[in-house]
């Protein structure tokens, strides 16, 4: 009998949704497929990629001002 189990990679190890039963072999076939969103909720994501690049940004600059502080 043939059952889909989902899970996911965790530091390069299969980790799946539920227990599996000992000495069961197992089949792993990769989805290389794109991810697909909403168009609202791809723009939600594009807002918390731009709002984790300016802080990135913002600690770099706060960084160098430190250095600049610290050297006299």
């Amino acid at each position: 009998m043939t059952k889909t189990i989902w899970g996911v990679v965790r530091e390069g190890v299969v980790v799946p949704d539920m227990a599996l039963p000992e000495g069961h072999r197992v089949e792993i076939i990769v989805d290389d497929s794109p991810l697909t969103f909403p168009p609202e909720l791809e723009e939600e994501l594009q807002a918390w990629r731009m709002a984790g690049a300016a802080a990135l940004e913002h600690v770099e600059q706060l960084a160098q001002e430190m250095a600049k502080d610290e050297e006299g």
